[in-house]
């Protein structure tokens, strides 16, 4: 299982490190868009319809690419109030992969409903931009399934630590390890 943990890491960082700079891009071209909506709407009293829709659209793609970064390093929403005084345990360890079990669930299931979106979105088209939907919804996908890999790792990581803690500990260390020497460099 340390195999899978390690390549499953590989895998989510690259992925993780793609959706991220594809989201900042996005959020760049974003600004851009919004820049000159208000350039053209206050200096020349003429407004253009698609720069909102456009930066809507933008705006939803930076926010599902950017799950699954948040996802992997565990910056989702969560109450540590209640687990910090337990945090460490076997059974924090437990409801760390009960929660994950569970979190690995609804993104599969997600992905199910992502299709079916696209597949309805396929005949309506955007008011502005006049593009359908469908493409809009792709991102819908492409984020549940690389938060479902980095649930995946997650989850073998709860496993891994309640049946080898010694394992889980190093992994976790080497982990460390490399996000030191990525910051530095």
């Amino acid at each position: 299982m340390p195999t899978l943990v390690t390549f499953l890491d590989r895998i989510n960082r690259q992925t993780t490190r793609w959706a991220g700079s594809t989201a900042t891009l996005l959020l760049a071209a974003m600004l851009v868009v919004m820049i000159v909506h208000v350039v053209y709407r206050y200096a020349f009293g003429h407004s253009f319809g698609w720069t909102e829709e456009l930066s809507r659209y933008l705006m939803v793609w930076m926010a599902f690419l950017f799950f699954p970064t948040a996802h992997k390093k565990g910056l989702n929403v969560s109450l540590d109030l209640c687990t910090e005084w337990f945090r460490g345990s076997r059974p924090w360890y437990l409801l760390q992969l009960l929660l994950e079990a569970a979190i690995l669930v609804t993104l599969i299931w997600c992905i199910q409903l992502s299709f079916d979106r696209i597949e309805r979105g396929a005949t309506t088209h955007s008011l502005a931009l006049g593009i359908p939907m469908a493409q809009v919804y792709y991102v819908l996908p492409v984020s549940f399934t690389l938060t479902s890999l980095c649930s995946l790792e997650r989850l073998l990581r709860a496993m891994l630590s309640l049946t080898s803690p010694q394992i889980a500990a190093k992994l976790a260390s080497r982990d460390q390890d490399i996000d030191h020497q990525k910051a530095e460099a």
